[in-house]
């Protein structure tokens, strides 16, 4: 048996390094949303019309792993929900273009994307009335982004550690532990080896913190030019000459995967070369997506999950293979990295019952995956519930991870319900060549890549094109 596995695991490995190299891009019956990044971006900021913008979300996860790179990397802090960032991030597109800049990165510490009750830049103790903020449980996710990556920002913000604004939060050793607290919006280029001229760590290399609304730039509701070239002249002196001097370097969402499963699994899923075709986004990028007319492939799970950095490089090679994009969302907000590497005992977890996110989860089912079929059914005692403003108890199927399904918006049955969910896999393997569920068992191996190919399959028929099997 041990040499049959080894056989078929040497043939999938041929297979993989035989797929053709695909052009990076997506196939969706949506054209405004080939490219999520600047479809999402144009959609999301008001004051922000460039179809072709430089922006690209991060992840919390997505940052760490960034800030561990080598290079020089532009990013903005800073939401949508935002009167102080919505108002210039468009300013900011501008004058990056205007240095032939094409990305800058954006980390919103709202980590849905909208309540301030999810935003981990609070506080100990932080609270709205009564309650104390759900981010603030987690603000150790910002305080340890300052410590160990951010160590500078106190020489670039009005809330440094020394005042009664900074950020307190609870280290893993429960030791409390004061951080200068950034406002946003805050533009910056990083350098992780970067040096003051003292040689202590300055990796914020250049940075602006200005807090602007849109009365700053209108008068009589007419842009004023005046204002607005000031604004920019600011930025550049600020930031962008900055970064003019150095060459910026890139770091992808294919960059992210690579990195994370191959540390997370201690083995190489995945080669330095390897095209990904696996996207991760937001909660909110995958709620605006879920929004759009078309059809996509979803991945829910993370890298922090055995079962799914079993299967991962599978769903890859279909990917690549078939020429398409999976967009990949954790339901773990800070895909588990606190818990593995820094210690700490909770993970922000919205697919948990414990977890004061855990109505993310239940809106996200019960308003975009109406027919959702899964192992742990809606009546069963692993079924995920929270309680509404409304007093009423919401319940919905627990979906386990990774789960893996082909998504048309707008599908109705013959009696009227949605059915956006035209096909999907939920099968839980492991890399494990001792155990029942490894992946690469010839029973497994056969019945996991049937299931992808079914998704893959469902997919194409939606948008009237050919599917292609590994074996094609």
């Amino acid at each position: 048996m041990k040499r049959l596995l080894s056989v078929l695991t040497i043939l999938v490995l041929l297979l993989s390094l035989a797929l053709p190299a695909w052009a990076d891009t997506a196939l969706t019956s949506s054209a405004e949303t080939q490219n999520l990044q600047k479809a999402y971006y144009n959609s999301d900021y008001a004051y922000l019309e460039d179809p072709d913008s430089v922006f690209s979300s991060l992840t919390l996860e997505e940052a760490i792993y960034l800030f561990r790179q080598e290079g020089n990397y532009l990013l903005l802090l800073g939401g949508s929900w935002c009167g102080n960032t919505t108002p210039v991030i468009g300013y900011i597109d501008q004058v990056a273009k205007e240095y032939g800049i094409d990305t800058i990165y954006n980390l919103d510490f709202r980590l849905d994307g909208t309540n301030r009750a999810s935003h981990i830049r609070e506080t100990n103790g932080a609270s709205s009335g009564d309650a104390v903020l759900p981010g603030s449980l987690y603000n150790y996710l910002y305080g340890e982004l300052v410590t160990n990556y951010l160590v500078n920002l106190n020489d670039f913000v009005e809330y440094q550690v020394d005042t009664e604004s900074a950020l307190t939060y609870t280290d893993a050793d429960g030791k409390e532990v004061t951080v200068p607290k950034v406002q946003v919006p805050f533009l910056f280029l990083y350098n992780r080896d970067n040096t003051d001229a003292d040689g202590n760590p300055a990796p914020i290399v250049a940075g602006l913190e200005l807090m602007k609304v849109r009365d700053d730039f209108v008068t009589d509701n007419v842009e004023n030019t005046e204002a607005v070239d000031e604004y920019k002249a600011i930025l550049r002196e600020s930031v962008f000459d900055a970064a003019s001097e150095t060459e910026l370097d890139s770091f992808s969402g294919a960059d992210y995967i690579r990195l994370a499963y191959n540390e997370k699994a201690e083995q190489e899923i995945f080669t330095p070369d390897e095209q990904i075709n696996i996207q991760p986004i937001t909660y909110k990028q995958l709620t605006w997506l879920l929004e759009q007319d078309g059809s996509y492939l979803i991945l829910l799970g993370g890298s922090w999950c055995g079962n799914t950095r079993a299967v991962i490089k599978l769903i890859n090679d279909y990917a690549v293979r078939n020429h398409v994009t999976v967009y990949n969302f954790d339901t773990k907000l800070d895909g588990g990295y606190a818990r593995k590497f820094w210690g700490y005992e909770k993970d922000l977890h919205i697919r948990d019952n414990s977890s004061e996110f855990v109505g993310l989860y239940v809106d996200l089912v019960s308003e975009y995956f109406p027919n959702i079929e899964t192992e742990y059914a809606i009546d069963s005692e692993n079924n995920i519930f929270t309680v509404n403003a409304e007093g009423e108890t919401v319940t919905v199927n627990k979906l386990q991870v990774p789960y893996f399904l082909a998504y048309t918006r707008g599908l109705e049955d013959d009696i009227g319900h949605f059915v956006p969910i035209t096909a999907y896999h939920e099968q839980m393997l492991t890399l494990d060549a001792d155990a029942e569920d490894y992946v690469y068992s010839e029973e497994n191996y056969a019945a996991y890549t049937a299931g992808i190919y079914a998704v893959i399959q469902s997919y194409a028929d939606q948008l009237g094109i050919e599917a292609f099997d590994l074996t094609d």
